[in-house]
């Protein structure tokens, strides 16, 4: 899109959504052609630079080595692995196991888990409590204060493989998730939920930025695992002060998570199944009696229900509904719906090393309109060619990460407005 570039006709809605630069852009959004997701648009200097990542020979991280490969045996991953094999253990046993180590080596206050199978884990490590060598290296590996940040990598690693294909699950990988929370007006007080919470990862990085401060931690997924993933998580990473409630229900039905949070929560950072088919729906979905019957889009909806009026939605959506002109008319329709807040564009390989796949993703940054209320924030556009993580094959260590960069560019410059009561 060109400086001062009007858009007009069928192509608005088309185009609009698909707005993308290496620069950042802005729109005052106080006039109606300012709130749309096209109309004029200047573009302003660069914000920042970024060359392509070097390829430097070294270790990866514990656990994030592509799947398709050979682990190195000087992965401590590997090890474990080996480790609890000898005594036939292996898979979600042995995560379990070292989900319980890091909660005994925490040493918080624990009135039990009503998700994660803590007694399980339990079970397990008295099974190899004599093996000298395998509990020298779950200290190695539990006893870190980032030890619990570290659990989503080692369940993906150990339990992983049996819903990756075909799910549409792809893990957030962290510094995703941390910029991404961010992008969110997040204040003391507020309700903070991930209606397709996974390990966790969203929720740790939001109530890693209140420092302690009193907030209400929502999340629900359909695999009860992935709900005790969570629970064992945000139990290592949060403060008594910051109140959690997990649920674990199928977030395109009615149930007992619609029915406590609708038109409650203030801010949603999540990362919905990408394109799995729907049959039905239990609540109100308009893109889905529009025709689009697939998670992703559908997922608006179920955000559009649990928000409050002003509030905000962050999370990752495939880059062809941001693109593609079958997505016109949901295009459309959320303009409609919807204060655009800003579209940020990411390379192929986001979900590399979790999922092992190619599948392109972008930020979408939303707000709930509020009645007779114009939306004051700027726009933005941006595409981050980084994000902190090894992307493909050929990368051997994390690259550059624009994507931070781009997230402090968003904040300097007054792109993120704050919930309204």
């Amino acid at each position: 899109m060109k400086t001062k570039t009007k858009v007009t006709g069928t192509r608005r809605a088309q185009v609009g959504l698909a707005g993308k630069s290496k620069r950042l852009r802005e729109t005052d959004t106080s006039s109606p052609k300012g709130r749309s997701l096209s109309g004029r648009v200047s573009e302003t200097e660069a914000i920042y630079r970024t060359s392509r990542p070097k390829v430097v020979e070294n270790a990866l991280l514990p656990g994030i080595e592509p799947f398709e490969t050979t682990f190195s045996k000087n992965d401590i991953t590997y090890s474990l692995e080996t480790g609890f094999r000898r005594y036939g253990l292996e898979g979600e046993d042995v995560f379990l196991a070292v989900a319980a180590r890091c909660v005994q080596e925490s040493n918080i206050r624990c009135n039990g888990f009503d998700f994660f199978q803590y007694e399980r884990g339990l079970h397990v490590l008295d099974l190899v409590t004599h093996d000298r060598q395998l509990n020298s290296l779950l200290v190695h590996v539990c006893g870190d204060r980032e030890a619990a940040l570290e659990l989503p990598v080692y369940y993906q690693y150990f339990v992983g493989r049996r819903f990756r294909e075909g799910s549409g699950k792809f893990f957030t990988p962290r510094p995703v998730a941390r910029s991404m929370s961010k992008l969110l007006p997040i204040d003391g007080g507020m309700v903070i939920c991930d209606p397709t919470c996974g390990g966790g990862t969203f929720l740790s990085e939001a109530a890693k930025l209140l420092h302690g401060t009193p907030c209400e931690l929502v999340g629900n997924d359909v695999d009860r695992t992935l709900v005790g993933l969570t629970e064992v998580v945000l139990a290592l990473t949060s403060t008594g002060s910051q109140k959690r409630r997990l649920f674990c229900e199928n977030v395109y039905d009615s149930g007992q998570f619609h029915a406590s949070y609708s038109g409650r929560v203030d801010c949603i950072l999540a990362n919905p199944p990408f394109s799995l088919p729907l049959e039905k729906v239990g609540l109100q979905s308009p893109l889905f009696s529009m025709g689009y019957r697939n998670s992703d889009a559908v997922f608006l909806d179920v955000c559009m229900d649990l928000l409050k009026a002003g509030g905000h939605l962050v999370c990752l959506l495939p880059h062809s509904i941001v693109v593609n002109a079958d997505y016109a008319e949901l295009r459309a329709c959320v303009e409609r719906d919807w204060d655009l807040c800003g579209i940020i564009t990411l390379p192929e390989g986001v979900f590399y090393l979790t999922a092992s796949t190619t599948t392109r993703a972008d930020i979408i940054h939303l707000r709930k309109k509020v009645a007779r209320q114009v939306a004051n924030a700027k726009v933005y556009f941006a595409n981050a060619p980084t994000v902190g993580v090894v992307l493909n094959s050929r990368d051997t260590e994390p690259s550059a990460n624009a994507l931070e960069e781009v997230t402090v560019a968003v904040h300097t410059r007054g792109c993120v407005a704050k919930v309204k009561d």
